[in-house]
């Protein structure tokens, strides 16, 4: 099971340049946050957090207290990368007060439980993805196992067909039909992995009429079958389950 590790930083006199695998979670807590990456500059303030994906070479420097998380490369969704290259620092309005105040006493609490920060991550990953999600995008996250039309999402955006589907690949990375087709197959990925429902019914949940579309779907962003895909869960929780505890 991934675990989130923290830290926190008083004060940096120079600008340090560093790059990793894993993601950043940053939260100033006094004064200011200097931070630059993917050809952008913030000055971060108490008020605000900043997400720094993984493998991104970033500079940074620290005037005051602030407060790190290290978030492991798979906790983070690839469908939503592209999202925070653009839109990646986000402020802390009274909705998101309560969960950034938990989130430091975690960090400060000498009994730091890794577990907690996990699960406060999640909901916060959660804000950051929907703070960065445009109405079409938002609306292939809730409605993906309907058919969709084109049309209908370039109309969200105001835009026409042709000119959504080239606006959308610059922002997201990818055309819609395929960020619909991975959509699909993670949300597939997360019911395998949970139940023991039909492979037809996982097909029917996601958005697929009939069971050999899906596999071929399937095997194509994942490069197994989904069958395969739930003995390697089931193996992995069966291990995940039986560690001993340190």
């Amino acid at each position: 099971m991934s675990l989130i590790s923290s830290y926190i930083i008083l004060h940096s006199d120079a600008a340090s340049t560093h790059i990793h695998a894993h993601a950043h979670i940053i939260l100033p807590v006094e004064k200011t946050f200097f931070i630059q990456f993917l050809e952008h500059c913030y000055e971060l303030t108490p008020h605000q957090i900043c997400f720094v994906p993984p493998g991104v070479a970033h500079t940074y420097q620290c005037k005051g207290l602030s407060m790190i998380l290290n978030i492991p490369v798979e906790m983070v969704k690839p469908i939503d990368l592209a999202l925070f290259t653009e839109c990646c620092v986000l402020d802390i309005d009274g909705k998101l007060e309560l969960l950034v105040c938990l989130i430091k006493q975690e960090i400060q609490s000498a009994e730091n439980n890794k577990e907690s920060l996990r699960y406060l991550f999640y909901y916060l990953y959660d804000k950051l993805v929907e703070h960065c999600q445009n109405p079409s995008l938002r609306y292939l996250q809730t409605n993906y196992a309907e058919p969709i039309n084109m049309t209908q999402l370039a109309s969200m955006e105001g835009y026409n067909t042709s000119y959504y589907t080239h606006w959308f690949k610059r922002k997201v990375g990818c055309t819609p039909s395929e960020y619909l087709r991975i959509t699909r197959i993670e949300k597939a990925k997360e019911i395998l992995a949970t139940t023991h429902y039909r492979l037809l019914d996982v097909a029917f949940q996601v958005g697929y009429t009939n069971s050999s579309s899906f596999i071929r779907a399937f095997k194509a962003i994942t490069g197994m079958t989904p069958q395969e895909y739930r003995s390697h869960a089931e193996t992995k929780q069966y291990h995940d389950d039986t560690k001993p505890l340190a």
